[in-house]
């Protein structure tokens, strides 16, 4: 089919040159180009007898487009036809849209119509889409395509006897981004399609039942499939609204509403509506402008509809428009204004407007972009974590719904690339806070000072392009962070303000302004790698050199359990070292707020349906990370070979040696069955730690043990933990009480508050019934309820953790078994509230009996123990004090970096901070 086209070009020496190879589905494929040219062609399809057939462009690469020497190869097309004009044996023709110049091609005929297929899609169940296929006669060996307006996305062979069968096939994860798509099914060879039909898709495939912790999320709000009646009743409140206290305020955003759903090109009246009044505003949002009031007039909306706490006004920075842009403040309230005598173009009408800034951070906001909400504290949220970040830029969405940008690129040649470009905005490698380029000036924030300090636009890329990439460069050159910010979402609808044709308008600046850009920066980007595909996941992450996988059984929740408190502080140490972080769940499932969290800290966090097993995921990404870090041997024990084989070194943290916490349960009940399960666990713990290039314990106990078995010491590390400084509590006279906390999902937790309720509090109502136990934890079992008497309170899970440390005397934890290092005894320590132990809970924590804490095993013990605490109050103060001593000096940020940075030192990562 290639040939033919090619026989043309040469025999006859035209420019023009195209082929027809195909109609499938209702489909016609080839291409077309004008030779010389890489401009894509737009291409009408006639018949022989002049009748119009369909229409569309030929701009869809094709290998053996350029392999022949077809310009760029960017010239194939697919074209829809009109199926009813589909008759067998008619020839069709190629002509270009513009000029209606026949194109040299092939002759073509319409095939005659052979065996007829329809298709229904049933439904779409995450990322399942279940179809039926039917026929007029038996279907036979088929193969049934599917495709988007964007391309064929699956294929997928059938086989039956009779007319009709169901089946399904998995969504690819760059459909699943909660818009329409449009989906064509047809059974290759056919020259109609079965079915054209619409399907909505979603990127989180986590039922919303186990969501119910970020249910106040913005990203989650519409995920439930009946949001949307939700978003119709809110529409009709705010119709109804009727209050006078709140009318002002919700007239305001009903009108903002209606102006962002209204297309702006409708626009031709603009109701007057209000911004909020602040005196002292955090953030000075510009919005620069030269006519085109319609588009203006929507993004000022999109940004008062909007939720945010951040506080802000916004400035139009008008350059001598003549439209209703001149009139704009008497349109919108509390709307500042810097209105140029002359036309200064964008860079100087910006740097002009920002003089007016009343804000600590300056946003440079295209009057062609729509806001969402959060968009602002996202941006804020990261520049008030780390005051090393300067400047930063949001995630930019297509009016379509895909990516249009996720932070810039520079590649070593000087050329700049927008990151992500008509991806799936969803993606994981899209969505974690990184360190970029450069950001764009649609939707940027950066700090004034540091605004003032770089003198703001260059002017030497005036009047625009550019302007945005030379000032990161600038900002970076003072030592200050370049962040893209995902979570803060803006629609731009690119080519509104400037157009696209970089021969005329402002637009003809972006080629000149690329040259001045690249001999000024040259030797900032110099060493960076050259254009292409393979090398952006590399160059996507600017100033990341090594790069570390870390895999666990979930997404860390540290507010429900210790181990998820220390994998994250564990990611925060690698973090510090200058180690790209990407996290993948075993079970992939994305978690709401514990997702975004890990992703707001700069890790990237894998997870269906973008990923459909840990085993995916090392085959796609193993090859780019230099170690990989792996918490628990249950998830260890599965993927350690498979990483092993690819030559990566394992850093296995084992959480608590398992065997052991097993060994001491069951020697303490004397249940041999129990012990000879824990020695199977022995087998397979003590394999992984073999396998493993370096080994991590909480304590020394551990450390031991697994050198006893081993005989290694050399891989053998301590693992750091560190402990957050708390806020001081009330003093010993205003507390009451005594606390115990723990996850109720792990076993030696359950055992404790038995061990409490059944041996310790009996005794101590006897002699004590003033002293009332409160226990806290997530995941209490509903049997805990009738454990509750005189002086024993279930309370659950706790907020926060204030309420268990800071209004209680005593922390107890009688810990039977367990391994491991205990968090909630580290919690105590660090809020200085005095301790009764086991030996078990004390294990590996550094406390001594006495000292820091108070050592009881048996019931009466632990009664006396108790009381003295509760009752000392220069004994209390003694053991708080000596507690959060060994806390600043053992569990500090510092030393957990330094402990960190031998531990990647043995396996030959060295920190680059």
């Amino acid at each position: 089919m290639f040939k033919a086209g090619m026989n043309r070009i040469t025999n006859k020496g035209a420019k023009l040159a195209g082929s027809i190879d195909s109609v499938e589905g209702g489909c016609l494929m080839g291409w077309a180009a004008l030779l010389g040219d890489k401009t894509p062609l737009s291409v009408n399809v006639y018949t022989e007898e002049g009748e119009l057939l369909g229409s569309g462009k030929a701009d869809i690469h094709r290998a053996d487009l350029a392999e022949h020497g077809i310009n760029d190869g960017v010239h194939a097309f697919a074209i829809d036809i009109n199926e009813d004009k589909l008759i067998p044996g008619s020839v069709v023709q190629l002509r270009v849209a513009e000029s209606n110049e026949k194109i040299p091609s092939n002759r073509f005929e319409i095939p005659k119509l052979n065996q007829h297929f329809h298709a229904d899609i049933l439904n779409v169940e995450g990322n399942k889409l279940s179809f039926r296929l039917s026929s007029s006669e038996s279907i036979g060996s088929q193969v049934v395509r599917f495709a988007t307006e964007r391309g064929v996305f699956s294929e997928k062979p059938v086989h039956s006897g009779s007319k009709e069968l169901y089946d399904y096939i998995w969504l690819p994860a760059e459909l699943l981004n909660n818009t329409k798509q449009k989906i064509t099914i047809t059974v290759i060879g056919a020259s109609t399609a079965a079915a054209t039909d619409y399907i909505l898709s979603s990127s989180v495939l986590t039922p919303v039942e186990f969501l119910s912790h970020s249910a106040s999320e913005p990203e989650l709000l519409g995920k439930p499939a009946h949001a949307g009646h939700r978003y119709h009743s809110l529409k009709l409140q705010v119709d109804a609204c009727s209050h006078e206290s709140d009318f002002e305020r919700l007239k305001n955003i009903k009108i903002a509403h209606d102006a962002v759903v209204k297309a702006h090109e409708e626009m031709k009246k603009f109701t007057p509506f209000a911004l909020p009044e602040v005196s002292e505003p955090k953030v000075s949002i510009i919005v620069p402008a030269y006519n085109k009031f319609a588009l203006t007039y929507r993004c000022i909306a999109s940004i008062a509809l909007a939720y945010n706490k951040t506080s802000f006004e916004v400035i139009l920075a008008d350059d001598c428009s003549t439209d209703d842009t001149a009139n704009a403040e008497n349109i919108i309230e509390n709307l500042v204004i810097s209105r140029n005598e002359e036309n200064l173009r964008f860079l100087k009408s910006c740097n002009k407007a920002a003089k007016l800034a009343r804000g600590q951070y300056i946003v440079f906001l295209n009057n062609d972009t729509e806001v969402t909400s959060g968009w602002l504290d996202e941006l804020i949220y990261q520049h008030e974590k780390d005051n090393s970040i300067a400047l930063t830029g949001s995630k930019l969405i297509n009016e379509d719904g895909t990516l249009q940008e996720a932070g810039g690129i520079v590649w070593g040649n000087g050329e700049p690339w927008n990151a992500g470009r008509n991806d799936n905005p969803d993606a994981p490698e899209w969505n974690y806070v990184r360190d970029v380029d450069y950001l764009t000036g649609a939707a940027m924030c950066i700090v004034r000072s540091v605004w003032e300090q770089v003198e703001g636009f260059s002017e030497e890329f005036a009047p625009c392009y550019y302007e945005d990439a030379d000032l990161a460069f600038k900002v970076r050159k003072e030592g200050f962070r370049t962040v893209y910010v995902p979570h803060s979402v803006v629609v731009h609808f690119e080519g509104k303000s400037h157009g696209t044709d970089i021969s005329t308008g402002l637009k003809k600046y972006q080629k000149v302004n690329e040259s001045t850009f690249r001999q000024k920066w040259f030797s900032a980007f110099k060493h960076k790698r050259k254009p292409s595909l393979e090398s952006l996941p590399l160059e996507k992450d600017n100033g990341v050199d090594q790069r570390v996988l870390v895999i666990d059984y979930t997404v860390p929740m540290p507010n429900n359990d210790a181990g998820s408190y220390a994998a994250v502080k564990e990611i925060e140490l690698m973090q510090s070292l200058g180690f790209k972080v990407t996290f993948v769940p075993d079970n992939l499932a994305y978690m709401g707020k514990f997702t975004k969290n890990l992703q707001r800290m700069g890790v990237e966090v894998l997870a269906a349906p973008f990923y459909t097993s840990l085993f995916d995921v090392i085959e796609r990404r193993i090859e780019e990370m230099d170690a990989v870090y792996i918490t628990r041997y249950t998830v260890a024990e599965k993927y350690i070979d498979r990483i092993k084989d690819y030559g990566k070194p394992v850093v296995f943290n084992n959480a608590d040696l398992h065997f052991l916490r097993e060994l001491r349960a069951a020697l303490r009940t004397d249940d041999a069955e129990a012990t000879e399960a824990a020695l199977i666990t022995q087998e397979r713990e003590l394999d992984v730690c073999k396998k493993a290039d370096a080994i991590l314990t909480y304590n020394a106990t551990e450390h031991a043990v697994i050198q006893s078995h081993t005989l290694q010491s050399h891989n053998m590390h301590i693992t750091p933990w560190v402990l957050e400084s708390k806020e001081p509590g009330p003093d010993f006279s205003a507390r009451s009480g005594i606390a115990f906390l723990g996850g109720f999902n792990h076993v030696p937790n359950v055992e404790s508050v038995e061990y409490l309720v059944h041996e310790i509090m009996p005794q101590l109502l006897v002699k004590r019934p003033d002293i009332i136990l409160y226990v806290y934890g997530s995941r209490m079992p509903e049997s805990f309820k009738e454990l509750e008497c005189e002086n024993v309170k279930m309370v659950g899970f706790a907020e926060s953790l204030d309420d268990v440390f800071h209004n209680h005397r005593v922390f107890v934890a009688p810990l039977l078994s367990g391994a491991g290092i205990k968090g909630k005894v580290l919690e105590s320590m660090a809020y200085g509230l005095p301790s009764v132990l086991t030996e078990v809970a004390a294990e590996g924590t550094g406390l001594a009996s006495g000292i820091s804490t108070q050592i009881a095993e048996k019931p009466d013990e632990w009664c006396e123990a108790i009381q003295s605490l509760y009752d000392d109050e220069d004994k209390w103060v003694t053991y708080s004090k000596n507690a959060m001593a060994l806390v600043k000096e053992r569990y500090s940020f510092e030393h957990g970096k330094k402990v960190f940075r031998d531990i990647f030192a043995s396996i030959n990562l060295f920190s680059t901070k």
